[in-house]
């Protein structure tokens, strides 16, 4: 293997780092014809167009400085390991913690360039990162636990909560993302872009999305437990997004006779994909996998099936849960808050509103999927703001007409704001919840649940319910719904 250490001295830091005439052509065969190459970091895969000013004192150009302050930067004695493969190198930053340093120094002896050819005892001693050694090394000691999960219910359910309290833990590094309609293999894995240098020279390098880049943190880092959330799974069309990384989600569940060595939980089959090895592993001929240290934790609402269906062989490679929609692990400040200024709790509001929802499942389609989750409120929206007083007592409606004609005073304006604030509040609760019954969970029954005789609009609905006050704002409700509102109070 062969190589070309460059030590750092003083000047290399803020200036341009020269290179000797011997090494260009010895090393980078630098000739008429060619005066640039790629270059890579080794550890933050970023790739780059180095160009080699050619001169009575040559220098490194182009993207030299872009790859090193990627790579960590550099500090005087500290060394530049340049590794020649196929068609590109790979560019280490040796610093003078690193345990390799002082062997190289002494391999160096007072030189500042030095072009050697490795031989099979450093190699052997993990010196060089001979691809072979460095991964058999790095997979002995990776965490085996990566899984696909796929968590499924209702909005509200908990999916989130469960993702933070069962599958993390305070040490395990996050990237959490969301799929949408708009969202593409390139949001996911990554694209080539434009990059100008700064001689304006531009090149086009692989930028990694958020897949390529826990990948690789992931590998660099075989003790740390990893999770991608993927938020929202079925909203994108997954299938697609995921491309041929698909492959990678079908994981090594048993050590075999004749085993390839890799921890449980690693990718079963790799693939091929130059951009993402480059990046993960530094050697674009690298099989790419799925490290058994990495997990990757979908979140799918079951009311929202008919966005993008996720077809059998995809969900086949996820551990499927589902999420039971029920108060048992909610936080009593939310499952025993009242609701506004009533005496009904959160918890018997939705439970009345399930049992109903599920009860009406012989006129409704999949009406399991229409109740609502125990989170799919927040306390905040619960709480009453009493400064919007009566709005039936005539009031507001007196304080409008009197903006609207001009004749309102600086003390009536200032109360006729203090009534609109409140009521942004207290509109919360019911733009929230009571939309979702009228628009979406009881849409083609609406009768089976609101006095559709008096109230005929969503619009009436809503206000009935912030024009009353306390147990009375339920009055939009039929009155069986409302007795069982209020029985366990």
């Amino acid at each position: 293997m062969n190589i070309y250490l460059r030590k750092i001295l003083k000047h290399d830091i803020t200036h341009q780092i020269s290179v000797t005439k011997e090494v260009l052509n010895g090393f980078f065969g630098v000739y008429e014809e060619k005066e640039a190459a790629i270059m890579r970091g080794k550890k933050s895969g970023y790739l780059g167009t180095v160009t080699f000013l050619l001169s009575t004192d040559p220098r490194f150009g182009g993207d030299i400085k872009q790859i090193i302050n990627a790579e960590g930067g550099i500090q005087v004695d500290d060394i530049l390991l340049f590794v020649k493969e196929k068609d590109s190198y790979v560019v280490e930053v040796i610093s003078t913690s690193d345990e390799r340093h002082s062997t190289f120094i002494s391999v160096m002896n007072i030189e500042r360039h030095l072009v050697i050819n490795i031989d099979d005892e450093i190699v052997d001693g993990g010196f060089i990162s001979g691809d072979s050694v460095e991964y058999a090394a790095y997979e002995e000691s990776r965490i085996p636990k990566g899984r696909n999960i796929l968590l499924y219910g209702v909005p509200g359910s908990g999916k989130s909560w469960t993702i933070q309290h069962e599958y993390c833990t305070p040490k395990t590094h996050v990237e959490r993302l969301v799929f949408h309609p708009d969202y593409t293999y390139s949001d996911f894995v990554g694209q080539i872009l434009p990059n100008v240098a700064e001689d304006g020279q531009i090149s086009y390098k692989f930028t990694p999305g958020p897949f390529t880049s826990i990948l690789r943190d992931a590998y660099a880092d075989p003790e740390g437990d990893y999770v991608l959330i993927i938020e929202e799974i079925n909203r994108g069309n997954a299938p697609a997004i995921f491309g041929e990384v698909f492959q990678l989600l079908d994981r090594k569940v048993e050590i075999k006779e004749h085993d390839d060595e890799f921890p449980i939980g690693t990718s079963e089959y790799g693939i091929t994909n130059p951009n993402i090895a480059n990046v993960v592993y530094g050697n674009p001929n690298q099989k790419v996998r799925i490290p058994s240290n990495l997990s990757i934790i979908g979140t799918m609402n079951t009311s929202d099936q008919n966005v993008f269906t996720l077809d059998t062989a995809f969900q086949r490679r996820w551990e499927m849960r589902l999420i039971e929609n029920n108060f048992d692990t909610v936080d009593l400040k939310l499952a025993d808050a009242y609701i506004l200024d009533t005496t009904v709790t959160w918890r018997n509001f939705c439970t009345t509103i399930n049992d109903i929802v599920i009860g009406n499942s012989t006129r409704m389609t999949s009406s399991e999927d229409k109740r609502l989750g125990a989170y799919f409120v927040h306390v905040s929206d619960l709480i009453f703001d009493e400064k919007m007083g009566n709005l039936s007592d005539g009031i507001y409606d007196e304080l409008r007409n009197k903006e609207n004609t001009g004749s309102i005073v600086i003390a009536e304006y200032n109360r006729l704001r203090e009534i609109r604030q409140a009521m942004q509040q207290n509109r919360k609760f019911p733009e929230k919840v009571i939309k979702y019954l009228w628009d979406d969970a009881f849409k083609f029954n609406r009768e089976s649940v609101f006095e559709v005789t008096q109230y005929q609009s969503l619009e009436a609905v809503i206000k009935a319910f912030l024009w009353n006050t306390g147990n009375d704002r339920f009055t939009i409700f039929k009155e069986t719904i409302r007795n069982a509102f209020t029985e366990n109070t």
